[in-house]
């Protein structure tokens, strides 16, 4: 049986554990920060190298942060510049003649930072247009050369150039609501909110299967008429329908009837011969050059119900958001 210790001697040891925790603090362990690149002097690549390097130095003292941040300050265009900036600030014993570490950036700031930046971001803002992408992307570049401009979230210019250079069917559509944002934020808000669920609007609505390119092998076979269908008896039409115009053109015959077959063997514009014949141009355009692996793929052009869905697709493309569909390259009554 261990000997028992008497109180005095554990309040002694309790008290030496407490003064060694106090002298002796365990630091938690430094999270990993990737190793920033080096800088060789590109000054379009200087605002985002410093940036790495305040995060990554950013628990060092000032001339440890100075001296390793000088470390990543290599490459044949810089080198010189280096040697000279270290013989006129570097003091013996690894210290740096900078009060801070800010007052070290303000030196370096000198040399590297554009001084034409804020007229290069003011012009850069002016040209940022939204189009047809994304509104997060239109925002992360526009707010990115708006800090790079001097413009703070505030400034009315700020809110007339977001407006100007949204997407005008979403300008339109929030005017149309009756509730004119009142600040940047707002705008942003509302901008974001509209484009996020006219894109999801278009996922549901324009993206059929039977647009999709797939091997004939995986579509489905159609299902036997019944015998009451495979010969139908012949209706009685109660009215005569007037002959529905059709022209030929070097392409095929053009039907102007709904529900009309199309003549899909046409006429080659290189070589003047059908598409069901190979042709002197020797293109894939027509079906006996294409190979093996573009025989099995059906192309939804190609395909008469298919294809109607594509087109009637193009043409709500079109109506619906016309300055996309022409952003695209395609033409306002090309469908």
């Amino acid at each position: 049986m261990a000997p028992q210790i008497d109180e005095d001697t554990q309040a002694f040891i309790q008290a030496t554990v407490q003064t060694l925790v106090e002298r002796f603090p365990t630091s938690s362990p430094r999270p990993k920060v990737k190793e920033p690149d080096t800088f060789d002097g590109t000054k379009a690549r200087y605002d985002a190298w410093k940036q790495e390097l305040q995060l990554y130095v950013g628990s060092m003292d000032k001339d440890r942060a100075i001296t390793t941040i000088v470390s990543f300050i290599r490459g044949d265009h810089i080198e010189r510049w280096r040697r000279v900036f270290c013989k006129k600030h570097h003091l013996p014993g690894g210290k740096w003649t900078f009060e801070s570490l800010d007052d070290f950036w303000t030196e370096v700031d000198k040399t590297y930072v554009d001084p034409n930046v804020v007229k290069t971001a003011q012009a850069n803002l002016e040209q940022c247009l939204m189009g047809s992408r994304p509104a997060a992307d239109f925002f992360q570049e526009f707010e990115e050369l708006a800090n790079l401009a001097g413009y703070s979230t505030a400034d009315k210019h700020l809110i007339d150039l977001v407006e100007r250079h949204s997407k005008p069917s979403i300008i339109n559509t929030i005017y149309a609501s009756g509730e004119e944002p009142t600040s940047y934020e707002d705008w942003k808000t509302r901008i974001t909110n509209i484009d996020t669920f006219w894109r999801k609007g278009q996922i549901v609505r324009g993206h059929a299967p039977s647009l999709l390119a797939f091997p004939s092998s995986s579509r489905p076979a159609p299902s036997a008429p019944s015998p009451s269908m495979r010969n139908p008896a012949p209706v009685a039409s109660t009215s005569t329908a007037p002959p529905i115009p059709t022209r030929r053109d070097g392409t095929g015959i053009v039907y102007g009837g709904h529900g009309q077959p199309m003549d899909l063997d046409r006429t080659c514009q290189k070589c003047g011969s059908k598409r069901s014949e190979a042709g002197s141009c020797r293109s894939p355009w027509h079906y006996p050059n294409r190979s093996p692996e573009q025989q099995r793929v059906r192309r939804a052009w190609e395909e008469p119900e298919a294809r109607e869905e594509l087109v009637e697709s193009m043409r709500r493309w079109a109506a619906e958001d016309p300055e996309d569909f022409a952003a695209q390259g395609f033409e306002l009554g090309s469908v």
